[in-house]
């Protein structure tokens, strides 16, 4: 598996949060997953879970979970999202 460029992931998602959270700081979680689907080119069913992956387990276990499927080389995993 090749380097995975985690800052220009972080930064394209940050703008797509920008772009659904409103005055009150709230993220509108289904304008989330429309724009995740339309400009980064994810299935409905890709966007939505990863949508409540990150709404489940939050960033701390999603850290953990990324640096153990780079140690393993598990890229797709059994879901193939």
């Amino acid at each position: 598996m090749e380097n995975i460029e985690i800052k220009r992931i972080q930064s394209e998602y940050k703008a797509y949060v920008a772009k659904t959270t409103d005055k009150n700081n709230e993220i509108d979680w289904d304008k989330l997953v429309d724009l995740l689907c339309v400009d980064g080119d994810w299935t409905i069913q890709g966007a939505e879970t990863l949508v409540a992956i990150v709404q489940d387990y939050g960033c701390f276990v999603l850290k953990n979970a990324l640096a153990l499927a780079v140690a393993t080389n598990t890229e797709d995993g059994q879901l193939r999202l």
